[in-house]
């Protein structure tokens, strides 16, 4: 009898710290989307206020940096919303794509990202079934 009782508390205080973390993560995922609301928000901003003559390779590297940085937190959001292996693999191609189009990498560092890349469209293929890849 004991026994059972200390399971039944042991198993609502894990339900407890489970739901928890649950309610956090959605309350990061929140304050994080509003982030990114204002971040993309003061790029249409910056965009809308530099001349079309200032536009040039710079600029366009720092607003490819920026958007492609909003993308991997959007995707960031999705991943801690929905749980799967999808997700995960999705953030893990944008983060690594964003950094090897916005840094001027080295051959041998370009190489290593393209391979990533390679290994994770390897794994959505062949490694994930149907359910997973939604």
């Amino acid at each position: 009898m004991k026994k059972e009782v200390n399971h039944n508390i042991r198993k609502r205080f894990n339900e407890i710290i489970y739901n928890t973390a649950r309610y956090t993560e959605i309350i990061l995922s929140v304050v994080i989307l509003v982030v990114i609301a204002l971040a993309g928000i003061s790029m249409i901003h910056d965009i809308t206020r530099i001349s079309l003559w200032d536009m040039d390779i710079d600029f366009f590297t720092e607003f490819l940096s920026n958007a492609l940085s909003l993308v991997v937190g959007v995707e960031f959001i999705k991943m801690l919303c929905r749980h799967s292996v999808q997700n995960v693999v999705e953030v893990l191609l944008f983060a690594t794509a964003r950094q090897m189009v916005v840094e001027h990498l080295e051959t041998w560092q370009t190489l290593i990202g393209v391979a990533a890349i390679a290994i994770l469209f390897a794994i959505r293929k062949y490694l994930m079934t149907g359910d997973e890849r939604l």
